[in-house]
């Protein structure tokens, strides 16, 4: 296929090594010290520098290098303390062919360097392969790597497709430990501070928690990009990612194919509270899962049953047994008060940590949050919906609406009726930022709804003393948060501009009274746009048209 990249290294021209990957480079330490080495000089070892690769890896300089003629690439980091000696040690413990070698590391003007090979081929970032090639070659190989690097106790932590390189040979090889970490005492946890690149990263390492299931989270990304041309979270912002994959499996499109598609919801699986009970198929993949998966043995697949965990014992809250994570949920957005004293005071967390530690982790960042000096309420807001993925409704406090559509059927309805404040209810939930709150807590996959609600709660920040803006605003969020969009004027309603314009067209030429009395009700005076009006234009992207109109008059 022409849009395909063949599994076949290309030799014409030399590929950069470890370009940076979609969404943005690894997040590294920035306390980096310009390099002084030019072509030309030589490294420890007997390393000869002949030309620098443009990478735009802010911690290091890449430079192809010759020794007894032969070439290699030398990277020359920028910083005292780069790759940590216990990753070294246990990398050359490693003999994997998908793991490229390290021949030689040492210091050159107070700075650590290393010796690698130079792949001519450059790296996987910005190919695309077939299904075919993926599962034939790059899946087997990838996983074979992330096992070896495992098995000396090495959690990789940024595997992306511009950390994988092509041989030429064609397989692959993994590349850049600069973060990597290495287990010491035998657990599978590894804590830490050091940086990752986010559309890769799996929903635990936002809690700076790395496992070697993370590496396997990052597996499936890179999986979904070298068949998709892109991540899925391409266009997310990081704090929207680490929303967006604590609670969410990844959307897949329907263009790929079925055993694909599996494979990378595997792999992606966001539960890690069964990872250690291998008899539990509710965990994500790794390596024995792969290797079933490419030798087409059929394995049960994580979350396809129920999200709450069937041991779920008994929650008592006022005098109730909740019987479910969502009952739980249910019962403390009914009684809000009640519900908030259950997080803060820690009796929620301590209930969930022997059996649900990830909803248990998610307690405690909220205790952390209310603690820290966030508000309270937005932090038990958000938890609701991280503990539910599948809870829709919108609640604060004693108001509940089953969905954002019944919320905005509720605020037009108020708008219309004439009491607009509603005794402070809209205005809070504009106010305190509750609308694209909401949204990316639970549908964060809805981007143009997130974006439409901060710049609608940007509106009504703006337009605060000002009681007309003020008005234009909620009505916006109203029509924007129905989807339907329907004006009511002149006795009729309208979808869309044009039906309106078609709609005074046959008035004028039918009814001029009514025309009369259509456009008097659109614009007060011949010069100010009815609210509603207004607020209905902007709601269908015409903002800027209004904004024209009226600097028109001025």
């Amino acid at each position: 296929m022409s849009d395909r990249t063949s599994i076949n290294p290309i030799t014409e021209n030399a590929t950069v090594i470890n370009p940076a990957s979609t969404g943005g480079a690894t997040i590294v330490n920035p306390a980096v010290s310009p390099l002084t080495a030019e072509p030309g000089e030589e490294l420890p070892g007997g390393y000869v520098l002949k030309r620098r690769l443009e990478a735009p890896a802010g911690e290091a300089d890449i430079f192809v290098c010759e020794r007894d003629g032969q070439e290699y690439a030398a990277k020359l980091y920028r910083r005292p303390i780069a790759v940590k000696s216990e990753v070294i040690a246990a990398l050359r413990e490693i003999r994997c062919p998908y793991i490229a070698p390290l021949y030689y590391s040492g210091n050159f003007r107070g700075m650590p360097f290393e010796i690698l090979p130079y792949y001519r081929s450059g790296s996987l970032h910005g190919r695309r392969f077939s299904y075919e090639e993926l599962r034939a070659k790059i899946i087997p190989e990838i996983n074979e790597a992330l096992a070896a690097l495992h098995d000396v106790g090495i959690l990789h932590k940024d595997l992306k497709p511009s950390n994988i390189m092509l041989t030429d040979s064609g397989d692959i090889a993994v590349i850049d430990f600069g973060i990597s970490s290495v287990q010491t005492d035998g657990s599978t946890v590894v804590v830490t501070s050091t940086g990752m690149t986010p559309e890769y990263s799996a929903p635990e390492t936002f809690r700076r928690l790395f496992l070697e299931e993370s590496d396997y989270y990052s597996f499936g990304i890179t999986l979904y990009e070298l068949f998709c041309g892109k991540t899925p979270y391409a266009d997310m912002s990081a704090e929207d990612i680490a929303r967006y994959t604590v609670i969410q499996s990844i959307p897949l499109p329907d263009s790929m194919p079925g055993e694909l598609q599996e494979l990378i919801s595997a792999l992606t699986y966001y539960d890690i509270t069964n990872r250690r009970r291998k008899d539990n198929p509710n965990r994500r993949w790794t390596y024995t899962e792969v290797e079933n998966w490419c030798r087409g043995i059929p394995q049960p697949l994580p979350g396809a049953g129920s999200s709450v965990s069937a041991a779920f014992p008994a929650y008592t809250f006022m005098d109730r047994r909740l019987g479910s994570i969502h009952e739980v949920v249910l019962a403390f957005a009914e009684n809000w008060e009640q519900g908030k004293k259950q997080v803060f005071r820690g009796i929620l967390s301590a209930f969930l940590k022997p059996f649900e530690p990830q909803l248990a982790s998610a307690a405690m960042d909220a205790e952390e949050e209310a603690a820290g000096g966030a508000d309270p309420d937005i932090a038990f807001f958000r938890l609701l919906y991280r503990l539910d993925p599948e809870y829709r409704a919108f609640c604060w406090k004693s108001r509940r609406f089953e969905s954002v559509t019944a919320l905005g059927e509720y605020i037009l309805t108020q708008m219309r009726a004439g009491s607009g404040m509603d005794d402070g209810f809209i205005t809070e939930v504009l106010s305190r930022r509750l609308i694209s709150e909401y949204v990316r807590s639970a549908c964060p996959e809805k981007t143009e709804l997130i974006q439409s609600a901060r710049n609608i709660e940007d509106m009504a920040e703006v337009s605060s003393g000002d009681p007309r803006s003020a008005a234009v605003a909620r009505y916006t969020a109203g029509f924007v948060l129905t989807g339907g969009k329907l004006l009511h004027a002149g006795g009729g309603s309208f979808d869309t501009p044009d039906d309106l314009v078609r709609c005074m067209k046959r008035l004028l030429t039918e009814d001029i009274l009514k025309f009369e009395e259509l456009c008097g009700g659109l614009i007060n005076g011949g010069s100010v746009l009815d609210i509603q009006f207004e607020a209905w234009l902007i709601s269908l992207g015409k903002g800027r048209e209004v904004e024209s109109w009226k600097s028109s008059l001025s």
